[in-house]
């Protein structure tokens, strides 16, 4: 590659080098190591020297963690010394180090040139989480014929930035999968130690009901009352634990009809359902059915008798209204990004809440006491192609 009498790349060069930047970021379907595979030979490949190497300094050695080299040292798994590697200069200074002839430079004495043999480098540190991870470098063992240009140098700092983004999103998501796992583990067992004595309460209230009158047999009622309301919550915490915010694949559903069987299945006894404006959405079925379900049990449980409830489809999506007392102000504004005062919301408005953020829709809420509005816009929205 012969830089120009300024020492720059040409513009298609330039553009070239961001081209494999993008084309990089781009493939989300790579694992890490793939990615970083492919990162250190584009850069190679494009700095036109030997090697490319990945390594890992925080333990205070150097640990190869991808390279180019295929056979010898420094191939992908060894470690060394760190003060051994040109690499020890880039973590000291915590800034890019270029060398393009190791024998005409101020590193002429240096052990790294006699332990690896090379004669020119750049190299710069990669971040991550604030704190010095490692180094990307890219060396040769003859020296340059040309100086490293500036928009040589700036290709490889944004390489390591791109990197050192990559790891961290790869041990967030590592940290994350770990904290899931142990919240699934935890209402795992939770659930069952509370299902056991659950059962037993329920067994024996059932029991007791076959042989008593009014007022024992309307009390043991609300008591039978109480202990569905505690399956729920069982069943609620165990969903929201096990599923989070995860959203499965998406499909054209009609919503009317998810909006009927959640109300079956959540079986408000004094209030009626009214569907208007019926359309197909692109949803989840089931976390759609779930987030209408916890809608309509709310309204059993807080709205009194005499409530009528209306989905209806809107332009960009659908919305929930119920004729009930209205919920308490300070529960409406902590909803969907609101502040979150004293006001309790339940397990139901929260999983209401991670199944709209999951799918990525909007949501609102506007509640006084003529009744609730639940309005989710951002919906993916079925439309009938036009009639010919």
């Amino acid at each position: 590659m012969t830089p120009t009498a300024n020492n720059t790349m040409g513009e298609q060069e330039v553009r070239d080098y961001f081209r494999d930047l993008y084309e990089l970021g781009m493939d989300d379907s790579a694992s890490l190591d793939e990615k970083v595979e492919r990162a250190i030979t584009v850069g190679r490949d494009r700095l036109g020297v030997d090697y490319g190497v990945l390594s890992y300094t925080g333990a205070g050695e150097y640990e190869v963690i991808g390279s180019t080299i295929q056979s010898g040292e420094y191939v992908t798994g060894s470690v060394h010394e760190l003060e051994t590697t040109w690499c020890r200069h880039v973590v000291g200074q915590g800034e890019l180090v270029v060398i393009t002839d190791a024998d005409d430079s101020a590193y002429s004495d240096d052990i790294a040139r006699e332990v690896t043999g090379l004669q020119c480098y750049i190299g710069a540190p990669i971040t991550v989480d604030g704190d010095t991870y490692g180094t990307l470098c890219f060396s040769g063992d003859d020296p340059r014929s040309d100086p490293f240009t500036r928009d040589e140098e700036q290709f490889v700092e944004l390489l390591t930035q791109w990197i050192g983004h990559e790891i961290e999103r790869e041990h967030h998501y590592q940290a994350l999968d770990a904290q899931n796992e142990r919240l699934n583990e935890f209402a795992g067992i939770l659930a069952h130690d509370l299902r056991n004595p659950l059962t037993s309460a329920r067994g024996y209230t059932e029991l007791a009901a076959e042989t008593v009158t009014d007022p024992e047999a309307e009390y043991l009622e609300i008591v039978d009352d109480s202990l569905d309301r505690m399956e729920r919550l069982i069943t609620d915490t165990l969903s929201l634990a096990r599923q989070g915010t995860d959203v499965g694949e998406r499909e054209q559903v009609p919503l009317s009809a998810v909006a009927r069987a959640a109300w079956e299945t959540a079986d408000p006894e004094t209030a009626t359902l009214e569907v208007e404006n019926d359309r197909p959405i692109q949803a989840d079925e089931s976390r759609l059915q779930q987030l209408f379900e916890n809608l309509f049990r709310n309204v059993d449980e807080h709205c009194g008798s005499d409530v009528t409830v209306t989905v209806e489809g809107t332009e960009d999506g659908f919305a929930v209204e119920d004729t009930g007392p209205g919920l308490p102000p300070e529960v409406a504004d902590s909803l969907f990004g609101g502040e979150y005062g004293d006001g309790r919301r339940g397990l139901g408005l929260l999983i209401i809440e991670r199944i709209v953020s999951g799918h990525g829709w909007n949501g609102t809420v506007h509640s006084t006491d003529d009744g609730t509005r639940f309005r989710f816009s951002g919906v993916g929205v079925v439309t009938d192609p036009p009639t010919p």
